[in-house]
């Protein structure tokens, strides 16, 4: 009797355990994911704390990776800004994510990103435009 009490009992705990485990990967998983929209907000900030007012000054990069190559898409920039800190910035959120892919086996669609053609300013805000 006092076998069948251990093996409950046993089970029990690993069901436990196992349940556990899965609570704080989750919890993981969405500690990264809110890590990067922050550090994209972060980004998004920063192209944005500068009026668009003459389209020379304006500049784009790639941002993010797909989880099967390439970026998720494209961020304007003033080049009025600390361009090396930004650009490091939009680097690190690509590195990241890359590495957020692939330790959470994330799939995307591997459709091409296309690059804009150039950025223009409207109601001061940069655009990027695409055709």
């Amino acid at each position: 009797m006092k076998t069948k009490s251990y093996i409950v009992l046993m089970l029990v705990l690993i069901i436990a355990g196992a349940s556990a485990c899965k609570k704080n990967t989750e919890r993981t998983k969405e500690a990264e994911e809110l890590k990067l929209k922050n550090l994209f907000a972060e980004i998004k900030s920063l192209s944005e704390q500068v009026k668009c007012e003459n389209e020379a000054d304006w500049k784009f990069r790639p941002i993010g990776s797909k989880a099967c190559g390439g970026p998720t898409g494209y961020v304007s920039y003033s080049s009025k800004i600390d361009t090396v800190a930004f650009i490091q910035k939009v680097e690190k959120y690509t590195d990241e994510q890359a590495n957020f892919n692939k330790k959470w086996n994330i799939t995307s669609d591997c459709m091409f990103v296309s690059p804009p053609k150039k950025v223009v300013c409207e109601n001061e805000k940069p655009k990027l435009v695409y055709q």
